[in-house]
């Protein structure tokens, strides 16, 4: 096989290698995303949420999970806490699980066909279905950062809590449907055809308003017949019209049909006759109206809150008839006034009925709380701290951000020994108070306000960002410092060095001048002994006497390169004299002539650039006086403020031939413009002389940049100054 076809062989083989690799890449990246299309999912809750965090990708909106024991559980009361999971491409398929309620005061279940997901109350788009405790019913519905409830069928054994149920969700196309399976084996079955559906999402564990429980969580495709087969021979409807507000007249209708969560306080609302708070906003705006309200006291200064499950209400300086604390059921009798986003009841007397748990904030964004949808009720939101302000001697006033909103949170500090502790600009808080949208609070500049009950209601949940001004400055300032103390480190390393080579050179001085000098001194005394033995006019005098001179000659250039090597010779005469005796100590006695030139403002430069420049100008003087026969020699040294240029220039025979040719004094000469990064260049001609030319940038000392800087400043203000 001939050379050319085996690169002909070689080429096609690695082209080949290359096209199977490509192809095995795109076949694994398309089978990749073939699989991330395909719903397939399950999880048994074998290891801790970490553990699954980073094998299942589940990611946490609000709540506190938990996994263990083969059990995931949100511990917290949190309305609207999400654990989702999953692809946002994945389109039809079935999910099911066990569902436990923990609570008695809200709902469980799965999120299906989700996108867009924040943390807050149904803060996402996509379906939801469940089991809700309050009126024992299977309910189905939509979430568009708002909730439309689609189904609520009930349970017709109810609920118990602490009950494991069977609960399945399907998405096929545009059917939703939900089967839960109690432990008597009876089932609920709830379904809807959505016109206008959302094709595709991910999916995820949701409960509101109740801790709650999931095992062994199984998503599958789904098909026609999966949908069928749960509905058992019932067919989807189209979703109900969006629920009518009802007037005050009907209102044991609204208690009855439209409130059926609400069934623990209607039972005491039926003898006190009192209002659902949200039910205030439906009075005549203009005419204060006495009513009655019950609820539980949320805030107590500086505004007494009360809140019910359908809002809240302001009640300012109250009429107490015993004093109230968070958590107490009171009722409360005065005037409603209508404001922007809610009421104020006005003129109120307030009696404490009993005792009540705390009522569990709602989970909402910023974004949500600016609407006024959730005036005057107790949220939980969290936001990045823009500033701290400290009013009066023991209030708190916050400025935060969460996106593009801004709002204020303010806390009164409890404690009179005690100051309020600061937070750092730019953490992130997890905070919890009463939602405010009056300009008293916001001063017309912010969309809300959050009155905290106090600065314990402010959590840190992460800390402000490493990347802020103060940060950078100090990471410039350390920057610096590394970077002069590099500079200082590599200085004295350089120092070293030399101090290394220039006692080396000064050992070898001393070894040439007790070894080779005195030979050649040695040398010469025996020959000028013999000399003066032979006979005058004869040949071996002659030779003897040329032997004497060669001698001679070896001695003298062995004193040169002895004075040379010693550093103190460059150090005490200074380049420019330095090279003037080198060149007289070389043509010593002859018939050329040595011109020295310098201009420019001569100053001192560091020994290892002016050692190196010394060995070539002499390098090139003794070149040009052994081989070019020259009658002048001129060298000329110009100082620069960057830079030092050293030529020698002969009017000799000059050369023709290449520099690569030439011999090891010329090579010499380019090895020591290479150490030090100067540029050499030699040009000949022969019958035209010879020019040595080697130009070195010189180092900038430290002090030149304030002068600089100085300078700039001076000249700055000097124009400003015309300006004026």
């Amino acid at each position: 096989m001939t050379d050319a076809r085996k690169k002909r062989w070689l080429l096609c083989s690695a082209g080949g290698v290359v096209l199977a690799a490509a192809g095995a890449a795109a076949l694994g990246f398309l089978s990749q995303r073939w699989r991330d299309r395909t719903p397939q999912f399950h999880d048994n809750f074998s290891q801790s949420l970490n553990t699954q965090d980073s094998r299942n990708n589940w990611q946490a909106y609000g709540g506190t999970w938990q996994a263990a024991d083969g059990v995931m559980r949100n511990i917290s009361d949190d309305r609207g806490a999400k654990l989702m999971n999953g692809n946002t491409r994945w389109h039809n398929y079935m999910i099911s699980a066990d569902v436990e309620l923990l609570g008695e005061t809200g709902d469980a279940g799965f999120v299906i066909r989700a996108s867009q997901e924040e943390v807050g109350v149904d803060a996402y788009h996509g379906y939801f279905a469940g089991l809700r405790d309050l009126d024992d019913t299977l309910i189905l519905g939509r979430a568009d950062f708002g909730w439309h409830e689609f189904r609520a069928i009930p349970v017709r054994s109810g609920l118990t809590t602490g009950t494991w149920y069977r609960l399945t969700v399907i998405a096929y196309e545009c059917n939703i449907a939900a089967r839960a399976t109690a432990p008597n084996g009876e089932t609920t079955i709830a379904s809807v055809l959505d016109p206008s559906c959302i094709e595709e999402g991910r999916f995820g564990l949701q409960s509101y308003s109740t801790s709650a429980a999931w095992r062994d969580v199984q998503l599958t495709p789904a098909t026609q017949s999966d949908l069928e087969a749960l509905l058992d021979g019932q067919t989807p409807g189209t979703p109900d019209a969006p629920p009518r507000i009802p007037a005050v007249t009907d209102l044991q209708n609204y208690q009855r049909d439209w409130l059926p969560m609400h069934r623990e306080l209607s039972r005491h609302r039926s003898d006190l006759n009192a209002l659902p708070i949200a039910q205030l906003r439906l009075l005549a705006p203009d005419h204060p109206t006495p009513v009655t309200v019950q609820g539980v006291v949320t805030l107590v200064s500086p505004t007494l809150f009360v809140q019910d499950s359908s809002g809240g209400v302001a009640i300012p300086a109250p009429n107490l008839t015993s004093p109230v604390q968070i958590g107490d059921d009171v009722e409360a009798s005065g005037e409603a006034n209508l404001h922007d986003f809610s009421s104020v009841l006005r003129d109120a007397t307030v009696r404490p009925l009993w005792s009540h748990a705390a009522i569990p904030p709602v989970a909402v964004t910023a974004a949500q709380a600016a609407t006024g949808a959730y005036e005057a009720e107790f949220i939980e939101t969290e936001g990045r701290i823009e500033s701290e302000q400290h009013t009066g001697r023991h209030t708190v006033v916050l400025r935060l951000h969460e996106g593009s909103q801004s709002f204020l949170a303010i806390a009164d500090n409890p404690s009179p020994v005690e100051e309020p502790h600061g937070f750092q600009i730019g953490s992130r808080l997890r905070l919890r108070g009463i939602c405010v949208t009056d300009r008293a609070y916001t001063g017309d500049e912010l969309p809300f306000a959050l009155l905290m009950r106090s600065v314990e209601d402010a959590q840190v949940i992460e800390p402000p960002p490493w990347w802020n001004t103060e940060h950078i400055a100090e990471l410039i300032v350390l920057l610096f410092l590394l970077s002069l103390s590099g500079q200082l480190v590599f200085a004295s390393v350089k120092r070293s060095q030399f101090r290394a080579v220039v006692e080396e050179r000064e050992r070898l001085a001393m070894e040439m001048h007790d070894t080779l000098a005195q030979s050649f001194a040695g040398l010469g005394f025996q020959l000028e002994a013999l000399c003066d033995e032979a006979p005058a006019g004869s040949s071996m005098r002659a030779q003897l006497e040329s032997t004497l001179d060669l001698v001679r000659f070896g001695h003298l250039e062995a004193r040169r390169n002895i004075a040379a090597l010693r550093p103190s010779y460059l150090e005490r005469l200074g380049l420019p004299e330095a090279l003037e005796q080198a060149a007289h100590a070389i043509v010593k006695e002859g018939p050329i002539q040595v011109t020295l030139n310098v201009c420019g403002e001569e100053k001192a430069i560091p020994m290892r650039l002016a050692d190196p420049l010394f060995r070539i100008g002499q390098e090139a003087i003794a070149n040009a006086t052994r081989h070019a026969h020259p009658h002048r020699i001129e060298i000329r040294l110009a100082y620069s403020r960057a830079s030092l240029k050293l030529s020698v220039k002969d009017d000799g025979i000059g050369f023709a031939a290449p520099m690569e040719s030439l011999g090891y004094g010329i090579r010499g000469m380019k090895r020591r413009a290479d150490t030090i990064g100067a540029n050499l260049r030699i040009h000949s001609l022969p019958a035209h002389g010879t020019s040595v030319r080697v130009r070195v940038m010189l180092p900038k000392p430290l002090n030149s940049w304030w002068s600089e800087f100085a300078s700039y400043a001076g000249w700055r203000e000097r124009l400003h100054g015309k300006a004026v």
